[in-house]
């Protein structure tokens, strides 16, 4: 038996989509990006910035690594959908947000002083903050309408809208003194920022929105205000490692979005031809009509190899019409029998 084989082809196939993917390089280049702009003092890190920046990259990254693609299963593109505008719409409601200012609640009131600035917490906002310069002075002032006595303060920084308590007292602080007024001063800032910074495990730097509460006996007050420490970006090592982090999500987004095909080899139908002749047989010995039907059969296999294996049909078939065998026999070349002859 012998086989005629074709040389393998390759032909270049679209790869399946990779939604997950791209939601996940998506979320992290928006996540740096929101980093790198409350490190530059742009924009704090509100729930604007940090779910709407995230899901919007996560929805570009999934249309990203689905573009040109064959499409993936239901649940694999469902789903990174969903959760990419689930943060876009938590983002959102953040959008009330972008003119508020400082807040004070309960009749206290705070001013603060620094080495570039002075200002009223209620005055502060997302656009015009607070401004300290992490190397020069603070003052601040606080005052409440009545004395707080046995009273539990904390001070925290909002983070996508939840607050991340950076400083607070364990245990009830008695004001014996009855004072209204609770006042400070740092000659040198560097030193303050130093330990709320080991206490939160990050570099302070850019803009906050930063809180506090005080509650004890004779009243309660809570409030928040807005500050920018002013610093030169990629200073501090959370800018650094957002802006690694940014650049390698986004080289990845770029090659997921162009690397849309790969090479596949195709291997032509294979036709085999059995050979029933003996080699050893001489084909001068063989009749004609035996070479001619080998030779139809040759030529049907011939065209099986072009129509690479596509059956004809029988319609399609043109057969040589076989002489009619006549309905009685013929006898004249037969000898008579002669009669007297004695079988």
């Amino acid at each position: 038996m012998g086989n005629d084989q074709g040389n393998a082809a390759t032909v270049r196939v679209k790869k399946q989509a990779r939604p997950w993917s791209g939601f996940l390089l998506g979320l992290l280049l928006g996540l740096a990006i929101a980093v790198l702009l409350q490190q530059a003092g742009v924009w704090p890190l509100d729930r604007l910035l940090v779910f709407g920046t995230a899901g919007v990259f996560a929805l570009i990254g999934i249309l990203m690594g689905g573009a040109g693609r064959e499409r993936a299963g239901a649940f694999s593109s469902i789903v990174p959908l969903v959760l990419a505008v689930a943060l876009i719409g938590w983002g959102a409601t953040g959008i009330a947000e972008i003119n508020e200012s400082g807040q004070i609640n309960g009749g206290c009131a705070v001013q603060a002083e620094s080495s570039i600035d002075s200002t009223v917490v209620t005055d502060t906002s997302r656009q015009d903050p607070f401004q300290v310069d992490p190397e020069g002075s603070l003052s601040w002032s606080a005052t409440s309408p009545a004395p707080i006595t046995n009273h539990l303060w904390e001070i925290y920084v909002d983070i996508g809208g939840f607050p991340v308590v950076i400083a607070s007292n364990d245990e009830a602080e008695p004001n014996t003194d009855g004072d209204t007024e609770n006042a400070g001063d740092v000659a040198d800032v560097s030193a303050y920022v130093a330990e709320v910074s080991n206490y939160t495990g990050l570099e302070l730097d850019g803009v906050f929105e930063v809180g506090g509460s005080i509650e004890g006996e004779g009243g309660a007050c809570d409030g928040f205000g807005f500050v920018e420490l002013t610093a030169d970006p990629l200073t501090t090592l959370i800018s650094q490692i957002a802006a690694g982090v940014g650049l390698l999500a986004l080289i990845s987004l770029l090659v997921l979005a162009f690397s849309r095909t790969r090479e596949a080899a195709v291997i032509p139908e294979q036709v085999v031809v059995h050979d029933d002749v003996p080699a050893e047989v001489d084909k001068a010995d063989i009749p004609d009509e035996v070479n001619g039907t080998s030779a139809a059969a040759a030529a049907g296999t011939a065209a099986g190899a072009t129509t690479r294996g596509a059956h004809l049909r029988t319609e399609d078939t043109e057969t040589e019409d076989m002489p009619e065998t006549p309905d009685n026999p013929v006898t004249s070349n037969q000898p008579k029998p002669q009669a007297g002859d004695d079988d």
